[in-house]
């Protein structure tokens, strides 16, 4: 595993044919610019992911867990929620709430109709490493690791604190791929 900040002035994207399986936050920050990660999340999709013209194939993956994920995080509008608790001065009404909601699960069902994210299913050795790496990693964090490392492909995410466990438990992961991230300094508010 070797980890690499994406957001870096370094970074010149990923490699050609490269796996990745793209965690919740990567997906809420592309898809719901009230994200603190918003900014630097679209910049990647813009530059290495979705650009015009770019002359690499990447697979990225998306798995039940991500899924149910962002589906509560967005129906409960956590996003915006943790959004207004750092602009108290901006207001929100429940109709632009409920726009941002439905604007986000209908651009996340675009991304896998057209197979931009790929479902990626677990397997057994999937659900025994999970079990042993729960503590240490947490439920929802243990499963998406496992599930990366069974399939040895990289791993996108912005939870820095899930790198830092990652890093502490690779041993559990040994055929875990990349570990994408950027530094916490580079969300737009904290």
């Amino acid at each position: 595993m070797e980890k690499i900040d994406f957001s870096s002035d370094d970074f010149v994207g990923f490699s050609d044919g490269e796996d990745i399986l793209v965690d919740t936050g990567i997906l809420l920050a592309y898809l719901n610019s009230y994200d603190a990660w918003s900014e630097v999340v679209t910049e990647l999709f813009d530059k290495h992911i979705l650009a015009e013209g770019l002359d690499k194939t990447l697979f990225l993956y998306i798995n039940p867990c991500v899924l149910n994920e962002i589906m509560n995080l967005t129906g409960k509008n956590k996003t915006i929620g943790y959004y207004m608790r750092k602009h108290k001065s901006d207001t929100l009404t429940e109709e632009e709430i409920a726009e941002v909601e439905k604007k986000t699960v209908a651009a996340l069902r675009i991304l896998i109709e057209n197979d931009i994210l790929i479902p990626l299913e677990a397997n057994k050795e999937t659900y025994l490493r999970q079990m042993n790496t729960y503590k240490e990693l947490g439920s929802a964090d243990s499963f998406n690791v496992s599930l990366a490392n069974d399939y040895g492909i990289s791993f996108l995410t912005v939870d820095n604190k899930l790198v830092k466990n990652i890093e502490e438990n690779i041993s559990n992961f040994p055929d875990l791929g990349n570990v994408y991230y950027a530094p916490p300094e580079k969300q737009s508010y904290r």
